[in-house]
């Protein structure tokens, strides 16, 4: 069995939040998890290795017993040389990782054209359905399928399957959806020959862009490579507005030597752009003295992750967080260590500072649900930002002069050296933000539940689809005078025990059982003798399947009274 996720590295506290929402009850039949992604690697689904990437095929089972194609996408990784994603020829120390391929970068296509161990195969959770047991694989497939049991360890009552093939050519992956649109539009043009990175005769940036992700919940936008300037949540009930400023980086508040503009300026260069029907991806390097530090955000139709790989000399602190624009004035932000929640609205407000598992912003315009968390093998003084104020003193060294709701992480000290290529090496620190859209009407326990979501990720467990459901051959016959015996077999007999049940024929033709049967295991058949009454009858024997083997089946006999001599 293995967990399902991007993040599960959220600290004790998430362990303990998380519990406490463990074996929570929910409807039967229920989507799961509905925002949150399915994503196995190819070592993972040793059939399919070796296949094209375009020739991964997703199915579930449908409410009519019928096989219905869903959405897959296949990312293809490889371990490879960050010079390289600069298009850097020079004899500068290199770093190696394992990072997603892209033939539109210096990245380039992956070196094994078909699925490998280290690639990704993503879907979507609700797109799972139930067990599928039927003869016959689905049209346009090739060989055995590969069975995906998901499970949510927060909801015993969740389950679900996915069945993934080769295609034979004829059927697209995406089935016809694409539950993203990621428009990377970089305003100087191709990206190999215009981008300006920094390196060999390339000058530094800034490297405008007018790049858009849109869902049916949210919109994203982006004016350069590290500037997020616009969120706009777009889930019924909202009124779609732009409530961000910028997605802002600095190492204090009112430091203004290093920030997403500086980085963006800098040299750098993106890693990959993708844009598939489960999810896009946008993943780019280079943050001033730190050329290797590197985000990859990838983007579902309701949740946007981020990831940052800082990758820099010792720089002692560090900020991440959202500023938002006037338009957000009126939402009620919160945290794990202010349920209560404060309005966003210009005014300065108290709020209690200190790492907060999750934050929260609701109101007419929409809500987001934000979970955090680090991964390092530092001593970091984790802690967290607010500021709201429309004329604040401190400086806003990015975006507007007003500070709306800024909120965010803020790593206040122990930020040792984190680039390999220096000395001492050896410590590594990666942060994680994960964002969900969300109604407007949302409070603290939607965040707490989205929090207990990341730390106890979905499980996946994989398989072969079970075979084909049998229908048991049954053999009756009767014997004897003084007393009527049923008596006959229920083959085959592999599975766990059928059940049998003895049903006579009603004055209205219908046939109520009147008792179930005991069956004795034979060598290759199931064994059964029922006594009868002594009257005319016709009787049936029932059987339903308790394994996956027997489907419903029945046999009928008729019994005539014995005659008198």
């Amino acid at each position: 069995m293995r967990e399902i996720g991007h993040i599960g590295r959220i600290g004790a506290c998430a362990a303990l939040l998380a519990a406490a929402f463990a074996c929570a009850p929910a409807s039967v039949g229920a989507e799961i998890r509905p925002a949150d992604p399915i994503v196995i690697t190819g070592a993972d689904a040793p059939s399919l290795l070796g296949a094209a990437p375009n020739a991964i095929l997703a199915f579930r089972r449908t409410a009519a017993g019928t096989w219905e194609q869903i959405p897959v996408q296949v990312d293809e990784r490889a371990v490879v040389s960050l010079k390289k994603v600069y298009g850097d020829t020079s004899n500068a120390t290199d770093v190696t990782a394992l990072e997603y391929t892209d033939p539109g970068t210096f990245t380039g296509p992956d070196p094994h054209p078909s699925l490998d161990a280290n690639d990704e195969i993503a879907l979507m959770a609700r797109d799972s359905g139930e067990r599928y047991v039927v003869s016959g694989d689905p049209t346009g497939t090739l060989g055995t399928g590969l069975e995906l049991r998901v499970t949510d360890p927060l909801d015993s009552s969740s389950l679900g399957y996915v069945y993934l093939y080769r295609g034979d050519g004829s059927r697209d992956p995406g089935a016809g959806h694409s539950y993203v649109t990621y428009d990377f539009g970089l305003v100087s043009g191709d990206y190999k020959s215009t981008y300006r990175r920094g390196v060999g005769d390339s000058p530094n940036g800034p490297n405008p862009e007018n790049t858009s992700v849109t869902t049916p919940y949210y919109a994203d936008h982006f004016s350069d490579r590290w500037v997020q300037d616009g969120i706009q949540i777009t889930i019924p009930g909202s009124s779609g507005v732009d409530i961000l400023d910028r997605h802002k980086n600095l190492f204090a508040p009112g430091v203004c030597g290093r920030s997403e503009d500086t980085f963006s300026a800098a040299e750098g260069a993106f890693i990959v752009n993708k844009n598939g029907p489960v999810r896009a991806i946008r993943g780019y390097l280079g943050a001033n003295s730190g050329p290797y530090t590197q985000r990859v955000e990838i983007f579902y139709d309701r949740r946007q992750d981020i990831r940052t790989n800082l990758r820099v000399h010792q720089i002692g602190m560090v900020m991440d967080f959202f500023d938002y624009s006037p338009a957000a004035s009126g939402m009620t932000y919160r945290n794990a260590l202010n349920p209560g929640g404060v309005t966003i609205d210009g005014i300065p407000d108290t709020v209690t500072a200190g790492p907060a598992l999750y934050e929260q912003v609701s109101g007419p315009q929409g809500g987001m649900s934000i979970i955090s968390g680090i991964d390092t093998d530092m001593p970091v003084t984790l802690s967290s930002y607010y500021l709201d104020d429309s004329t604040p003193s401190v400086t806003q060294c990015t975006g507007d002069s007003a500070a709306y709701g800024s909120s965010g992480s803020y790593i206040t000290a122990g930020i040792d050296n984190t680039d390999p290529r220096l000395t001492p090496a050896g410590h590594h620190l990666t942060s994680d933000r994960i964002l969900y859209f969300e109604p407007p009407t949302i409070g603290p326990d939607q965040a707490q539940a989205r929090a207990a979501q990341i730390a106890y990720p979905l499980r996946v467990t994989e398989g072969t689809p079970p075979a084909p459901k049998r229908k048991p051959r049954i053999r009756v016959r009767r014997y004897g005078r003084a007393r009527i015996f049923l008596t006959g077999t229920i083959c085959p007999g592999g599975g766990s025990r059928p059940v049998a049940k003895l049903q006579r024929r009603a004055r209205n033709r219908a046939f109520p059982s009147i008792r179930r049967l005991r069956l004795t295991k034979g060598k290759a058949c199931w064994r059964f003798k029922a006594r009868v009454a002594r009257r005319t009858a016709a009787y049936r024997v029932s059987v339903a399947g308790n394994s996956d083997i027997l489907r419903q089946t029945s046999r009928t006999i008729a019994v005539r009274r014995p005659r008198r001599r």
